[in-house]
């Protein structure tokens, strides 16, 4: 789903349930509300009558002023007539015993009468000032009309913010989408070596930088690979220059994206995932060509071990591997070899990446020693390579499928090629019966 379309989606499910929501908590919590606020307005009638304090009452509050009785029927009676005189007879208020008993323990009590006859309701506090209970009964159809009046004021603010957040939200992601949409094709382009059109967005923020740095990037990449097709002999120069290049504007998009991730919605982030995912796959591109430059002119020869060099290298796939349900089998004795640690390691991880791509579900790899060679073998279930290419792919920029993508740009197998070829080696591929067999073979100068 795009992302215009989930934006649009997301807003008004959010208003709608806004909108649900509000009623439901006015319906509820409404009434509880006001009797609070009542109470908290009795207690302080209660507290200032008590203290002997001028306190102006609310025009709608009742005030009654009885002896202290302990007859039920008799308090009751005069606590109505107290409030309504000789209309009480239309007035249905009884305080029983429990009630009466508390009134005594405590000194107050406050209850809710309901008058189904009236249509109304009453809230009723009683409480002891000397010798004498005083009566504060407040009409509870002020409240009934103050909730009724609320609701209706807030709906109408409601509604009114709502269309006002509905307009900015509704602009601001479109906006958004527009640029990540612009932003993801600019990638798909580089991805497939299109540097032709790729449009810049006239903004003046992260957006706006992020585009720039990735017509920069464009520009760069086009240029340089342009100059490797036709000075690929150069390759020091090539190398150095094209990480160089790359590192700056990539991190730079890199920061940048993930500061737009965090203020996404979650469900909108994983367009900035995949920014994300292909700037890793550049930098890891570039972090390649680094190595190689740094390694370029002189080998950093030392003595290691082949076969754990190995085991780290399989060990770095392993989720990898299993999430992709292959089995990986090794067969190895220790074996100790001379060469540049680095730059043999990468060898061994681009035939292992390169395997894992290709395979169908097996990867068998050997390390093996005779008197003059170290040969280390990987081997995966996967389709043959057809036999008028098998002599091409250790080339830089050649693919044997066409839809290649951003993590595969063509150079593991000729890194792989050249790391051999500096340490005196060789390296060959054969078809199998049911796969294809890697090999390079080094020579073995601790025998």
């Amino acid at each position: 789903m795009k992302l215009k379309r989930k934006s649009f989606i997301i807003i008004n499910l959010t208003l709608l349930i806004s909108f649900i929501l509000f009623f439901i908590l006015t319906e509820n919590f409404g009434k509880k509300y006001y009797f609070y606020k009542e109470n908290s307005e009795l207690n302080k009638i209660e507290n200032s009558i008590k203290n002997g304090n001028n306190y102006n009452l609310p025009p709608d509050i009742l005030v009654g002023n009885i002896p202290i009785l302990k007859d039920n029927f008799e308090f009751n009676n005069q606590l109505k007539l107290s409030l309504f005189q000789k209309d009480s007879w239309k007035y249905n208020f009884w305080f029983g015993n429990d009630a009466l008993k508390k009134l005594d323990e405590t000194g107050t009590i406050t209850m809710n009468f309901q008058q189904r006859n009236l249509k109304s309701s009453f809230l009723i506090r009683v409480f002891k000032k000397q010798n004498n209970f005083i009566v504060l009964c407040l009409p509870l159809s002020a409240i009934e009309e103050n909730l009724k009046l609320m609701k209706t004021f807030s709906l109408y603010i409601f509604f009114i913010i709502s269309i006002f957040i509905w307009s900015v939200y509704t602009y601001y992601f479109r906006k958004i989408a527009k640029y990540i949409s612009n932003i993801e094709l600019s990638l798909d382009k580089i991805s497939k070596k299109d540097f032709l059109e790729i449009e810049p967005i006239n903004s003046n923020d992260e957006f706006g930088n992020i585009s720039k740095k990735l017509v920069t990037v464009s520009e760069e990449l086009k240029e340089y690979f342009e100059f490797l097709n036709k000075k690929y002999e150069s390759q020091k120069y090539f190398y150095n220059s094209l990480a160089h290049e790359l590192k700056t504007p990539i991190t730079v998009i890199s920061g940048y994206t993930y500061y737009i991730k965090d203020i996404l919605q979650k469900e909108d982030q994983k367009y900035c995932d995949l920014i994300i995912n292909e700037c890793i796959g550049i930098s890891q591109l570039a972090k390649k060509f680094q190595l190689l430059a740094e390694n370029f002119k002189n080998l950093e020869i030392s003595e290691f071990y082949l076969d754990e060099l190995v085991k780290t290298s399989i060990d770095k796939f392993q989720l990898d591997f299993s999430e992709k349900n292959i089995y990986v089998e090794f067969f190895s004795n220790p074996i100790k070899i001379v060469g540049d640690y680095n730059l043999i390691k990468v060898s061994i991880d681009n035939l292992i990446s390169n395997s894992l791509k290709f395979t169908k579900n097996i990867i068998r790899i050997s390390l093996y020693s005779n008197d003059n060679t170290i040969v280390f073998s990987i081997y995966n279930n996967g389709t043959n390579i057809p036999l008028d290419k098998i002599s091409k792919i250790w080339e830089p920029f050649f693919f044997i499928e066409k839809n290649h993508k951003i993590d595969n740009w063509g150079f593991g197998l000729s890194i792989v090629a050249d790391v051999v070829k500096r340490h005196n080696g060789n390296y060959k591929v054969e078809n199998k019966d049911n796969g294809v067999e890697f090999k390079i073979i080094l020579p073995n100068i601790l025998k």
